[in-house]
């Protein structure tokens, strides 16, 4: 079973629409749309913005349906300079930017607990959707997807998460996520498609964009399942 979260509606409903044999459950307020797609067993959800949203997305998925994976798919802002709107960002690993403990002498970023700042992707998930980009030629950086209850709307903020994480995009679940798998040992991925640049123009551009950006990450899971 594999399952696949987005925060809002246009980042999900385009698979939902296409799924066989589907049961919907609702848990902790969230609706959970089990059946097959592309021939594959898969749970998608909408979980909402954030990261507590996404991550109690995320364990709800491991407890009730037992995912062998969980794929984070969605828009973010683009961080790497090379990126335009409706580029993807694959994560190579994933870091939650919000999370401050520095005044203790930890790094940012530090996850007490599991004791690391970064949370690694699965390569082989990795891979296969950077194959995908590449059969769809969208042009695609692999990189660091740093999460944040935080709308990214400033050049300072992204300057920031550049530098301090080699951010190359940014958004506000997949790290949340990635610290769940983390906990439960369980293979993720980010894929994000670029709907703004996290900068002073992002408030402009994100509800120009988000839609068509959305549609590009749904074209790449598809294939993805096709081929995982």
């Amino acid at each position: 079973m594999i399952g696949i979260i987005g925060a809002m509606a246009s980042e999900v409903d385009g698979l939902k629409a296409i799924m066989e044999n589907v049961e919907i459950d609702t848990i902790s307020s969230v609706k959970f749309y089990k059946g097959i797609l592309n021939n594959k067993e898969v749970v998608v959800a909408e979980a909402g913005v954030g990261k507590v949203n996404a991550a109690v997305t995320a364990q709800t998925m491991i407890l009730k349906y037992n995912t062998d994976s969980i794929i984070n798919i969605g828009v973010a802002g683009g961080l790497d300079r090379s990126l335009s709107i409706g580029d993807v960002v694959i994560a190579t690993k994933t870091a939650e930017h919000d999370m401050d403990t520095t005044p203790l002498g930890d790094e940012m970023g530090f996850i007490t607990g599991i004791n690391r700042v970064y949370m690694d992707c699965d390569q082989r998930i990795t891979d296969i959707l950077a194959e995908c980009t590449a059969e769809l030629g969208i042009h695609t950086v692999k990189g660091v997807i740093v999460s944040g209850d935080q709308f990214i709307c400033r050049n300072d903020q992204r300057e920031k998460l550049i530098g301090m994480f080699n951010g190359a995009a940014a958004e506000m679940e997949g790290a949340s996520i990635g610290h769940v798998c983390a906990m439960n040992s369980v293979p993720f991925g980010v894929l994000r498609a670029i709907s703004d640049g996290a900068n002073s123009d992002s408030e402009m551009d994100f509800p120009t964009f988000a839609k068509m950006a959305a549609e590009n990450s749904i074209k790449i899971i598809k294939m993805y399942l096709s081929k995982c």
